[in-house]
């Protein structure tokens, strides 16, 4: 490889670093109340959307899971911890026994939720972070239905 094409080579894995975690300053561009607004909306058509919905049939307080979703997000997305408690996804999918299959219905809702409230290339960085997410908690709900 020639001095260029390692240049070329080397500034390419640097952008795609780079592209990889825009979603780390997202709580920037973004900020607590937008992060907030958005995971209320998803959460609202969660509870009468029709494969997903029933899942949730269990949850009391939907204002605290707004809440908690809401740090979840917001840490994730690169902001600091406001908030003591710690939600785990994979236990939370676990425990509500949410089939893996049914993380398509998850990914194309939030989908469409991100870019009815955000601006598109934004929807596209948060889109590209919660569908990594959403193949992690697949592989481990998979993991455990063989188990």
């Amino acid at each position: 490889m020639n001095d260029s094409s390692e240049k070329t080579g080397s500034v390419k894995q640097a952008g795609e670093l780079s592209a990889n975690r825009a979603y780390r300053e997202l709580h920037v561009t973004l900020g607590k109340e937008k992060i907030q607004q958005v995971v209320s909306s998803f959460y609202d058509l969660i509870k009468v959307h029709p494969t997903l919905g029933g899942y949730f049939s269990e949850v009391k307080d939907w204002d605290e899971l707004k809440d908690r979703i809401g740090h979840f997000w917001w840490i994730d997305l690169g902001g600091e911890r406001y908030r003591q408690d710690i939600y785990n996804p994979h236990a939370v999918h676990r425990h509500l026994k949410i089939p893996p299959i049914l993380l398509d219905d998850w990914v194309a809702l939030f989908s469409s939720n991100l870019y009815k409230h955000l601006p598109k290339e934004l929807a596209d960085i948060w889109l590209a972070r919660a569908t990594k997410m959403a193949e992690w908690i697949g592989t481990d709900l998979q993991q455990h239905q063989e188990s």
